[in-house]
């Protein structure tokens, strides 16, 4: 769903970032090549993306702006309708004719 989601956007103002936060680099990096991950990877090594974003379990998707505001978060599993909805309600609040 991320993958389609990374390909649809592109050459849009979105930004698409895994972060793995519990996993070894790799069991990251096993998961990445399982799933063919697109959109660009990594570790939270010290553990500050996890404290700074108040993750309590994952999945979790958070909506973030270009100046560091998280939007929108959303935790557990998301469907891909609800992705869709939420990119681009947030999206016409930026865009040009939005």
């Amino acid at each position: 769903m991320l993958n389609r989601a990374y390909d649809g956007y592109a050459g849009r103002p979105v930004e698409f970032v895994g972060v793995n936060i519990w996993d070894t680099a790799e069991s990251a990096a096993a998961f990445v090549s399982e799933f063919d991950v697109k959109y660009p990877t990594g570790m939270d090594e010290s553990g500050s993306i996890t404290l700074d974003y108040g993750v309590r379990g994952i999945p979790e998707k958070f909506f973030v702006s270009a100046d560091g505001i998280i939007r929108q978060k959303y935790v557990g599993p998301m469907p891909e309708a609800v992705l869709i909805t939420t990119l681009e309600n947030l999206l016409a609040e930026i865009e040009p004719g939005g």
